[in-house]
């Protein structure tokens, strides 16, 4: 599913610490990880002047040695962190750097389209650090042309170092009943047989009398939030109103109810149903997420009322901006139809121009 993960860096710890998740995932889809470094000549400097030649030729040689760095250290962790026995050698063949010059979302994307990308990890800030906004502008212009799956990672709620293994014990994953919302299932349902699998080798390694190692069973949260109709009415509404609202209410209940029970026996992997009634769907999941301890977040890019028009539907773009938990979107939309911005015409019919 996930052939090929996608990590840029930008040589600061906090964009490092996307690297346990998507170590994570190449685990248990057997990925590549790529590492890619994009360097901006204007970047680094206050005034669009060109680099010196001899500055520039320094930070290529400081990229490609943190490149060279990073990559063995994550090809280590990934050979030891799932092998059954203690091993020296490392998984090199699973990691590789590449490193480029230019705008870095330009950059990113491009990159990402061309080299057959299947999933891009991202942190939410980078080495301009932490500011009032959630995501960094760099982060946000490329989540929002990238038109692939992505996780994005919440830097705020990392650890200091990158260096600990990330664990995905509790999974929400939001449906609305619709089969676009469905094609989170299998990374999902993926994701919750890696995390099991790495239960019980740990609970096989550790003493029988270490009862400090206890860890709480892995499930998915399968749950759709529940909207009351919006009726053009002025509140108080009459009893009649009401009556037909409460109608709606009973008759959705009993769907969704059914649609979470048919669901959960499909799958063959332990898993819980929940329905929440609530007028905010973004702000029900988050209030959930915060009650279940939730790990990951796993949701389609669109449901049953998303358009071709935007990458994200309306839920999905809240629970990236405003989220407090990592989050994996599954891009429902063909690249073939994705609708470029005007943005982007002009800057096609301009290119080579000044």
């Amino acid at each position: 599913m996930f052939k090929r993960i996608l990590v840029p860096l930008d040589g600061s710890r906090f964009a490092e610490r996307a690297l346990p998740h998507a170590e994570f995932f190449a685990r248990v889809f057997d990925s590549k990880i790529v590492l890619l470094r994009v360097l901006d000549p204007i970047g680094e400097i206050d005034e669009p002047h060109p680099v010196d030649p001899i500055t520039w030729q320094i930070r290529e040689k400081k990229a490609e040695q943190y490149m060279q760095r990073i990559s063995h250290r994550v090809a280590e962790r990934i050979s030891k962190s799932f092998s059954d026995e203690e091993s020296d050698v490392t998984d090199s063949h699973r990691v590789e750097y590449v490193i480029r010059q230019g705008n870095p979302p330009e950059n990113i994307i491009r990159f990402a389209h061309n080299e057959a990308i299947d999933l891009l990890v991202i942190s939410t800030h980078g080495w301009g650090g932490f500011t009032r906004w959630n995501i960094s502008s760099v982060t946000q212009k490329v989540i929002k042309r990238i038109y692939l799956p992505l996780l994005l990672v919440r830097t705020y709620e990392e650890k200091e170092t990158p260096d600990g293994e990330i664990r995905y014990g509790r999974i929400l994953m939001p449906l609305d009943s619709s089969p676009r919302s469905e094609c989170a299932f299998s990374a999902g349902i993926r994701l919750i047989r890696g995390e099991i699998d790495l239960s019980t080798k740990e609970t096989a390694r550790q003493d029988a009398t270490d009862s400090k190692k206890n860890s709480v069973e892995p499930a998915l949260f399968l749950t759709t939030v529940i909207r009351p109709p919006e009726i053009p009415v002025p509140k108080p509404h009459g009893e009649d109103v009401q009556k037909l609202i409460d109608q709606f209410m009973l008759l959705s209940q009993n769907s969704v109810h059914k649609y979470l029970a048919r669901i959960k026996l499909q799958f063959d992997v332990p898993s819980e149903t929940r329905t929440i009634e609530h007028r905010s769907v973004s702000e029900a999941l988050q209030r959930l997420v915060k009650e279940e301890n939730i790990d990951l977040i796993i949701m389609s890019a669109h449901g049953y009322t998303g358009q071709y028009h935007y990458p994200y539907g309306s839920v999905a773009r809240e629970m990236l901006e405003f989220g407090a938990r990592p989050i994996l979107i599954i891009q429902d939309i063909p690249r073939c139809h994705v609708q470029l911005t005007d943005s982007e015409i002009a800057a096609q019919q301009s290119e080579g121009r000044d």
